[in-house]
């Protein structure tokens, strides 16, 4: 098992086909809202947040847990959807260790028909010599636009919580690269990247076809034709784009990601 795995819940890649809903986020910071708009956006908002938040009954798919190294500091990187009975994504979390950094940075994506609703960002901010935790909720319409953003901030993130919400100008968070890693695409591919033994497993790697790109290790259990062809040809192989199946079973000390079907693409 792979010691820096963090805790998952059992999921398979065909879940993924729920991604379609895209961001048409900018990234730009609006201008203030009215207070008038920050108060409907409270009202409506907060309910509909929490019975996502709250609701043990929902559906979890994650996708693969990628990591990269620069030098000898590890960035790792995931996302964790919760979906409804019809398998429509209601939350998606972004969950990121840059590197330099002993704290994980996320960005929580809210969906209500099929649009963005709400995003809350969590991520460090220094000013001077103290470091403090931020938190930014923003308020979307149905155009996926700005309608709203608050925000506050606390020493410890575990204190953020506790602390008032401050109106601050309207930001927008993209969920453009949480997609990507979701669909396997662009930074986050899926090509073969060589095989690892480890501790009696057998782990497959996938990823970036680029040195130093993220990268992502599945435990292979089964020995396909197309793994014995990979195992025998890895230096004719390295660089072919894969299509990977698989579950992320939790076994109480950690999490293994264990590949259930793999093709070329």
């Amino acid at each position: 098992m792979i010691p820096h795995f963090k805790a998952l819940i059992v999921m398979l890649l065909s879940l993924f086909l729920v991604a379609s809903c895209t961001s048409n986020s900018t990234g730009k910071i609006d201008d203030t809202s009215s207070p008038s708009t920050i108060s409907k956006a409270n009202e409506e908002g907060e309910a509909y947040l929490s019975g996502i938040d709250f609701n043990d009954s929902l559906n979890i798919a994650n996708s693969l847990y990628y990591s990269k190294t620069i030098n000898g500091q590890v960035e790792w990187t995931e996302v964790v959807m919760h979906l409804d009975d019809s398998s429509k994504i209601l939350k998606m979390v972004e969950r990121i260790a840059p590197v330099g950094s002993s704290a994980v940075f996320s960005n929580h994506f809210y969906y209500k028909n099929g649009g963005k609703y709400a995003t809350k960002q969590f991520f460090q901010e220094t000013k001077g010599d103290s470091t403090y935790f931020v938190e930014l909720l923003s308020y979307y319409d149905s155009k996926g636009k700005v309608k709203a953003t608050k925000r506050r901030t606390a020493i410890y993130e575990d204190q953020l919580d506790q602390q008032q919400y401050m109106v601050t100008k309207n930001t927008d968070c993209s969920s453009d690269r949480a997609f990507r890693i979701v669909n396997q695409t662009g930074e986050f591919e899926t090509t073969y990247q060589g095989f690892v033994d480890m501790d009696g497993f057998k782990f497959l790697v996938v990823g970036e076809n680029k040195k130093d790109g993220f990268s992502s290790a599945i435990i292979v259990q089964q020995v396909t034709p197309l793994i014995i062809e990979l195992r025998a040809n890895q230096k004719k192989m390295l660089g072919t784009p894969l299509i990977v199946q698989f579950e992320a079973i939790d076994d109480g000390s950690g999490t293994e990601q264990i590949l259930r079907t793999v093709s070329k693409r």
